[in-house]
């Protein structure tokens, strides 16, 4: 069962995916070393708890709340363990990358709340990662209008 999860997530990122993927990586990486606050490389408990708390929203209000998503040493533990992390290390980019492309997860809505100025992160040819601010850059042909039943703009 392992394998075949494996294998679907590798297909993600596999020929034909190359931008996804590309982009993909880079808004997990760049949440990863927000968070990672003594730059060790690892989300340690206190680090992951701060991603836990600003990307968890209730449906009732947008604003992260503490009490709903406290992360506590036992939680913290079993979050390493699933995702072959050592709790003494921490989580490591590539596990990051594994939670963000498991069912559930929403990167694009985690990524523009951390970043909320920015709409992608991209690299050069040497693998560097510029963070281009593209907020004020929006074609019309770029804009997406969501319609509603019998037609209607939402």
């Amino acid at each position: 069962m392992s394998s075949k999860k494996n294998e679907t997530i590798k297909a993600l990122f596999e020929d034909g995916n190359e931008e996804f993927a590309e982009e993909f990586r880079d808004r997990v990486k760049a949440i990863h070393e927000y968070f990672d606050k003594d730059g060790d490389g690892y989300l340690n408990m206190e680090e992951l708890g701060e991603l836990q708390r600003c990307t968890t929203t209730t449906e009732s209000t947008t604003e992260s709340t503490e009490s709903s998503s406290s992360l506590d040493g036992d939680q913290y533990v079993m979050v390493c363990r699933c995702l072959g992390c050592h709790p003494n290390r921490g989580i490591s980019v590539e596990a990051l990358r594994l939670t963000y492309a498991s069912d559930g997860a929403d990167l694009e809505k985690d990524y523009a709340t951390v970043f909320p100025e920015r709409k992608r992160v991209d690299t050069t040819n040497d693998g560097e990662t510029n963070n281009k601010d593209e907020t004020n850059v929006k074609d019309d042909d770029e804009k997406v209008y969501e319609i509603g039943q019998d037609g209607y703009e939402i």
